[in-house]
């Protein structure tokens, strides 16, 4: 079986978008350095992020958050990951 990641998605309401809580294969966002992926056994990592985040589901399919900015934090395999702040 393929390594996992635990993501959770806390999103504002004024969003108007749905919160996640799953496995998956990936998630993909920007911060200011630029584009960034996060895969199964990521170093511990907190950032801001910006305008998108991408999850890519252990069945291949792809669930995209528009936001302006949130915040992601990444530790022992387990993303969070806060929207709309």
């Amino acid at each position: 079986m393929e390594e996992a990641l635990e993501v959770k998605v806390f999103c504002s309401p004024a969003l108007k978008s749905e919160n996640f809580s799953g496995l998956v294969r990936s998630v993909s966002s920007k911060n200011k350095l630029g584009n960034f992926d996060i895969l199964s056994k990521h170093i511990n990592f907190i950032t801001l992020i910006f305008e998108e985040l991408i999850i890519e589901t252990l069945e291949k399919k792809k669930i995209v958050y528009k936001f302006e900015r949130g915040v992601l934090k990444v530790s022992e395999n387990k993303v969070k990951i806060f929207l709309g702040l």
